[in-house]
This record gives structure tokens, sequence and C-alpha cells, in this order.
């Protein structure tokens, strides 16, 4: 019996021990727990663009002041612009907001198209310049295994890499984590000989100064903004978890399937996040979708959808991180909606938001009918919050509020004042 007693309390101990590896205690990787930012500039590549000028590939990589781990997962982000302009500073504020919650990210360059009118790239040049990124991409990603391995400066777990990008940049990242070696077979001879053109699967794109071919180019799983693949039937299986956000009326990127048209150029066709979700969920590939009704390239996006996908993309690779280990899948995360009243709606001067007893503390946020956050109340914990009207105009607006207990799913509400 005394060995029993023992053994549990051993087991006990260890899964402790476990739930906290990576740092993983419901708040990192979720919620911003950093105040200060800092950067370094590591070169990681160089090799010619799609015009022919050569180019040396930099990576700037964020870390969160005073965090002693040596164990974080990465995000490495690309830029987004047509693959015609863009530079990694872009995405500065993705990879500062991310090392806030612990993470180490890196923003980082790939090769793009410089305009030439005299020699546009058709259909094909299309798929040489994508290409020609997705190398670029490993070769950020290679380069941060390498460092893990020769004195680890940045602090980071190599066995959890991931990417994300803004537009032509979270096409980068989906191509580069879901197409691979067996998607082969099915895949275009155009598609085979770009990549045969551009140094094979894994690029030719290393810095020969410091080259960290042989390491491992997998990446863990995709952020996506505003993202596409080329073709939907690339996701299998055995790939990479994603979440996406995307706008129903995006012009740039398709929703769903379309072609892409530059200066007036079929450029090809794209296959966008609506219909990549679908086949992620035929396959049995986890992921998340926000999809934004109206949403166009960016543009009449609720600030409430792009602060949903800032928590929730946190959530989501936190989840992957821990495992079992002390956390809750975004999709299992407890809907507390039906606690939670708001009345009177429509409403005079106030209103009167109940959480019948939840006993949780929250923070909530309220919006406008353009999506721009006007007020925002942190750390409460009133079962009663007394939402007073002050000075604005009669009209809808919306409330979110989001749960300190990471278990807890963010709620939204609609609340009109006459």
């Amino acid at each position: 019996m005394k060995k029993n007693y023992l053994l549990l309390i051993f087991t006990i101990l260890a899964s402790t021990v476990f739930a906290q590896d990576n740092g993983c205690d419901n708040q990192r990787y979720i919620n911003e727990i950093f105040t200060d930012v800092t950067s370094t500039t590591v070169k990681f590549g160089e090799n010619f663009t799609f015009g022919g000028n050569f180019q040396e590939l930099f990576m700037d990589v964020y870390e969160p002041v005073g965090d002693t781990r040596t164990d974080r997962p990465v995000v490495v982000f690309a830029f987004g612009g047509a693959y015609i302009q863009g530079d990694r500073t872009q995405v500065q504020g993705f990879c500062e907001e991310f090392a806030r919650k612990g993470f180490v990210a890196a923003a980082i360059d790939y090769r793009i198209y410089s305009i030439n009118v005299a020699n546009l790239p058709d259909s094909l040049g299309m798929m040489d310049i994508i290409t020609k990124s997705i190398g670029d991409m490993k070769a950020s990603v290679r380069t941060l295994r390498k460092s893990a391995d020769e004195g680890n400066p940045f602090g980071i777990d190599p066995d959890y890499i991931f990417a994300g990008g803004l537009s032509a940049g979270a096409i980068t990242a989906m191509h580069s984590a879901l197409l691979g070696t067996d998607d082969e077979p099915i895949l275009p001879d155009y598609v085979i000989e770009a990549i045969n053109n551009n140094g094979g699967w894994e690029g030719d794109t290393d810095d020969p100064e410091n080259s960290a071919m042989g390491y491992s180019s997998e990446i863990q799983g995709v952020v996506s903004y505003l993202g596409a693949l080329h073709r939907r039937a690339w996701i299998d299986s055995d790939d990479a978890p994603f979440i996406s956000i995307h706008g129903d009326a995006d012009e740039v990127v398709p929703y769903g399937h379309d072609a892409v048209i530059l200066f007036g150029l079929n450029l090809g066709t794209l296959e966008g996040s609506s219909v990549l979700h679908q086949q992620a969920d035929v396959v049995g590939v986890r992921n998340h979708f926000i999809s934004v009704p109206g949403g166009g390239h960016g543009d009449n996006f609720p600030q409430i959808l792009w602060d949903s996908m800032s928590v929730t993309s946190g959530r989501f690779l936190e989840t992957i991180v821990c495992g079992t280990g002390g956390s809750v899948s975004i999709n299992e995360a407890e809907d507390v909606s039906n606690y939670i009243s708001i009345a009177p709606n429509p409403a005079g001067e106030q209103t009167i938001i109940r959480f019948n007893n939840l006993n949780k503390m929250y923070d909530l946020s309220v919006y406008n009918a353009f999506g721009q956050r006007i007020t925002f109340y942190n750390n409460q914990n009133e079962n009663d919050f007394v939402l007073n009207r002050q000075q604005l105009p009669a009209g809808v607006y919306f409330i979110e509020i989001d749960f300190e207990d990471a278990r807890l799913a963010p709620v939204n509400r609609r609340v009109i004042f006459r």
C-alpha cells in the first residue's frame, strides 16, 4: 500500500513537471505576459531574384526582455505585397506581439520580383517566384535550428518552429509547411520544374559562409493572414495544422478558387482559406478558420475580428506546443456564453452585463460598428458589470469578453444604445 501511495505521489509530481514543459501554464503563448521586446539581425541566405538581381537575406529575431526560458517555440513571419513589394519590417508588429506572449519570432526577407514592364512574369514565372520564396523561408528555418545546435543564442526549442505571414507571406508559409515530397505524385510538371530549377525541395538559398543545409526545414504549424495554396489537394492527413483569417470579398488573394490578375496578366490560380479549411476537415488536419463577412484584402475587417485572430492564433499554437501537458484544445475551450446576459438591450444611458456567478477574471472591450475599439476594461471580476453609455452616440456596439482562464472561450455580444 505504501509503495502504491508513493507511486501516486510520483505520478502527480511528474505530471506537474510535464505540464510546465516549454513554459506551458495556460498563460504563456496565449496572453501578452512580457512588456519589452528586443531584436537581433541575422543573415541566413543569399541568391539571385527572378529578375537576376543578387540579394542577401536577413531576419530580425525578436525575443521578450527578461525571459529566462531557453526552450521557446519560434514563429517565422513573412511580409505581404503580391511578391512585388514589401520588406520584413512590415511584420514587425506581429513579431513583437508574439514575443510579448513568450515566443521567439523572426521577420524574414524573401526574394520578390522587382517590377519591370519589359519582363513581366506569366503564370509559370509566378510559380518560379513563389518557389524561390519557399526556399528562402526554409533556409531561415534551418538557420534557426542550426543556431539551437550551436549554443542556442535565442533560447529556442527546435522541435517547435511555426510559420506565419500576411498575404503573399502567408502563401509562402502555407506552401513551405504543406507542400512536400509526399505530394510529388500529384504535382503538375510545371511545379516539379520550378522546384528542380530552384535547388530541389530544400531550395538553394543558404548562406555559403554559414550554411545550415542538412538541418530540418519542417514547420509544425501555420498562422495565415489572407493566405492561399495553389491547390487544396496538396493538403493531406499528415500535414501541419493551420489557422487562418480571410475576408469573403477579397479581390486580391481568392477566398475560394480563382485566378490572380496583376497588371492585366493572369498569373495562375490560387485556392484560398475557405476551401483549404474544407479540405483540412475532410482529411483530418487540425485547423481553425475566422471568416470575415464582407471583408476585403485586409480592409473592412472589424477590429474585433483582428483581435480575435490575435488571441486565437496564440491559443492555437499553444495547444500544439503544450499538447496534453496542461492545456486545452482551442476547439475544446468551454463555451460560457449562455452564462452571460445583457439587459436592458436596447439601452438608454447604461446596461448591465451579468455573468451569473461565473466568478472569472476577464477583459472587456467595446467596439463601434466600424470595428474600432473605443473602450477597454482590464482585469475585471464584477458579476454585474455596469456599462455606461457616457458620450457614445446612438447606435450598435459590439462587446468582446476575454477570460484570464484560457479554458474559457471568448464571448461576443451586441448592444444597442438608443
